[in-house]
């Protein structure tokens, strides 16, 4: 089985996301049109990268201990590792865990974070 790993407050490891995975890259700044019709563009901080992890089929253990890890690391950042080995330092972008219930002992949830880096 492939696997994701979160490493800060304790660790957890889950099934690797979903392959049709978000992750933008932003450049901050303004684009808009003159009167004359010229497009005028301008940065006004810098790049940064995101990502939505899909997690499917998560036991009732792994939510519990998904839940944990989100307690205990939401304000600080810690390591993703990624199913490929790839390391990001990453944080929580969200106040909330999303977890949703598909059945018995069968959870999803996504999660969305900043990452150091464009996802590899």
């Amino acid at each position: 089985m492939t696997t994701i790993t979160f490493t800060g407050n304790g660790s957890l490891t889950l099934r690797a996301t979903a392959p049709d995975t978000d992750a933008p890259t932003t450049m901050p700044g303004i684009v808009h049109r003159t009167q004359g019709g010229s497009l005028v563009s301008y940065q006004v901080g810098p790049q940064y990268w995101e990502v939505t992890l899909q997690c499917k089929s998560l036991t009732d253990d792994q939510k519990d201990a998904l839940n944990t890890f989100f307690a205990a690391n939401f304000a600080t950042a810690f390591t993703y590792t990624d199913e490929n080995g790839n390391n990001f330092t990453a944080r929580f972008l969200e106040p909330t865990l999303p977890l949703k219930k598909a059945y018995r002992d069968s959870w999803e949830v996504e999660i969305k974070l900043n990452l150091s880096n464009v996802l590899k």
